[in-house]
């Protein structure tokens, strides 16, 4: 029994981490606050090309455009 109590508690832990939707294309202000792979998302929705190679200070440039 004492075992069992660890693992429940990285199961909750696991869902507390849970993914937080993108900001909406529109807050520029929120591009800082977005992950390197939102904003590549952003930027490919967006139509910019060469995102792969980018920064995440190079996506937030391009996105801000």
């Amino acid at each position: 029994a004492p075992k069992a109590a660890p693992v429940a508690k990285r199961e909750a832990s696991k869902k507390a981490t849970s993914k937080k939707p993108a900001p909406t294309k529109g807050d520029k202000k929120d591009f800082p606050s977005m992950t390197v792979a939102q904003l590549k998302e952003a930027a490919k929705a967006k139509g910019i090309e060469g995102i792969s190679g980018m920064k995440k200070a190079d996506l937030i440039t391009a996105l801000s455009k």
